[in-house]
């Protein structure tokens, strides 16, 4: 590839969360359930890590390299009573403003970061950042004029971003977390796990985000020498996709800042270790086997996947309104099938257009270093996996011997830590 291989790429920041909704939270009343996330950091010396002699990595290497941070909170399920809010929508509602307004990524919470991301969205959302609010899709209460799409947008709803707020029109309390939506499908008396599974996606990217924009505070030198890393597609879907821009927007101005500084960019990337393009790629390469032709994609060598291929192919809907990286395959030297999403240097990553040129690997100018990165971290914990993201979801995870006593005690302590 004609594209710069350097610097090479010696940190990695790797990004992942676990959820469970924990049922039978009180044994007196076992329909009662509670919302659990943790979401793991780690931060790794590549170099530190990969000096060894022999074919395979040290253990001992890899703590050494590693530092690893987790943030944690709880959100009421079914049939749980709030102290302060009877209303069980109500109730969800603030859990989730206060976990946003108390979990510190570095030296900011997650109110921060979203603001800092909002400035990079839609120009009214980049407006409403710039006077500390943020935008609301819709009022919450279903018998507010406010509570339609089209009308909330045209009297421009908003909320202050670092506190409560109230509707113009009926005076209900919003809440700047409102933004995300999420708490329309919380059910009060159902299981909650696609609403935590949605919870936990936002804060997982945001985290990230929140994490090299540290580095560039902090320490401005090593962004050119590290790799972001999210375990998954760079892609926000449900009720909460409409933040995609923001969160694009904000690494392309990341960026821009590191050129303006005489700097080549980090890496950003996602890694997808599941779903229909991953069995497609699989499949693609075992068919070749099969037949005692070559690999569609040889080793070293990526696959660009046109918005037609897409689509039609791979089955993917929604890519310009949820995807902020573009997908690509690609067989790294050690045989990893990999499947991966990497962001645009400017422009959004798909297009509704008729434009073929949005795959082109110019318009992703940390491509090569990304792959090269990709080269040096396999791991063989599972199929097609690395290093970084495996040391992450091991801290994400939970001890599953001990899950259910760890969490009725977690549980046990919030609430009375609530009521005291």
């Amino acid at each position: 590839m004609d594209q710069p291989a350097t610097p090479q790429v010696r940190y990695v920041v790797a990004v992942d969360g676990s959820s469970h909704e924990y049922e039978e939270a009180f044994d007196k009343y076992p329909s009662t359930r509670v919302l659990y996330l943790q979401i793991a950091g780690v931060f790794i010396d590549l170099q530190h890590m990969q000096t060894h002699t022999g074919p395979f990595v040290s253990p001992s290497r890899i703590a050494e390299a590693m530092e690893a941070s987790v943030v944690s909170g709880f959100l009421p399920g079914s049939y749980l009573e709030h102290d302060q809010l009877s209303d069980p929508f109500e109730a969800f509602r603030a859990e989730l403003y206060d976990l946003f307004s108390t979990t510190q990524v570095q030296n900011r919470n997650l109110l921060d970061v979203l603001a800092e991301v909002q400035r990079y969205g839609l120009p009214r959302d980049s407006e409403a950042a710039q006077r500390g609010e943020i935008l609301l899709p819709k009022c919450p209460n279903h018998g507010c004029s406010l509570n339609d799409t089209i009308t909330a947008r045209r009297a421009r709803l908003c909320a202050p971003m670092k506190k409560p707020g109230r509707c113009p029109s009926c005076h209900k309390i919003l809440w700047p977390t409102d933004t995300f939506r999420v708490y329309e499908e919380f059910r009060p008396d159902a299981t909650n796990g696609e609403v935590l599974g949605r919870t936990r996606d936002i804060i997982e990217h945001l985290v990230l985000v929140g994490v090299a924009l540290s580095f560039e505070q902090l320490y401005p030198r090593l962004l050119p020498q590290t790799a972001f890393l999210y375990d998954g597609d760079l892609a926000v879907f449900g009720n909460s996709a409409r933040i995609f821009r923001g969160l694009l927007g904000c690494w392309q101005a990341l960026w821009e800042r590191c050129r303006e500084r005489g700097q080549r960019p980090p890496v950003v990337l996602g890694i997808a270790k599941s779903g229909y393009p991953v069995e497609h790629f699989k499949g693609i390469q075992r068919s070749a086997l099969t037949e005692e032709r070559p690999a569609p994609v040889p080793r070293r060598s990526f696959m660009r996947l046109d918005d037609r291929y897409m689509e039609e192919i791979l089955r993917v809907q929604s890519l310009t309104e949820t995807y902020y990286g573009r997908k690509f395959f690609y067989h790294a030297a050690d045989g990893q099938l990999l499947v991966i999403t990497v962001p645009p240097s400017e422009g959004l990553a798909y297009t509704k257009g008729e434009d073929s040129d949005y795959d082109l690997p110019s318009r992703f100018p940390t491509l090569k270093r990304t792959f090269e990165v990709l080269d040096r971290m396999g791991s063989r914990l599972y199929d097609d996996a690395v290093i970084p993201v495996s040391l992450a979801h091991n801290w994400a995870a939970y001890p599953l011997a001990n899950a259910d006593r760890v969490l009725r005690v977690l549980t046990e302590q919030a609430i009375a830590k609530r009521e005291s």
